[in-house]
């Protein structure tokens, strides 16, 4: 394993224990909706970053419609937490958001761990 695999790896587990540990603080404090509606927010903003940095660095501009895809539902990511956060109102819909996108991230988190484990990358993308 290269030494890009081993930090990749290393990566993935230490987002998964942070999305462990949010998870437990906010079940055990009684704050789960405002701290997963926080970590949303950061995981949404994040991807939103990465992708326009990456944009910025190709001289030529392909966008796919998986790319489109996964930035309109991180789009709705970030509004939903930025909702959740700043409005008073908790609401079911609300909190079914929240708790589904945080199990959509938890889950690609550990597709992706799967994926560095299973199978050998000549080299990171």
């Amino acid at each position: 394993m290269s030494k890009t695999d081993q930090w990749a790896n290393s990566i993935l587990v230490l987002l998964l224990l942070l999305y462990a540990s949010v998870w437990a603080y906010g079940y055990f404090t009684n704050r789960l909706l405002y701290v997963i509606s926080f970590l949303n927010l950061a995981t949404g903003i994040a991807i939103i970053v990465y992708w326009v940095v990456k944009q910025f660095q190709i001289q030529q501009h392909f966008i796919e419609g998986r790319e489109v895809a996964v930035l309109c539902f991180e789009l709705i990511v970030v509004g939903t937490a930025l909702y959740g956060i700043f409005s008073g109102h908790i609401n079911n819909w609300l909190k079914v958001t929240q708790y589904t996108f945080f199990g959509i991230h938890f889950l690609v988190l550990i597709a992706g761990l799967i994926f560095m484990l299973t199978f050998k990358m000549n080299r990171l993308i």
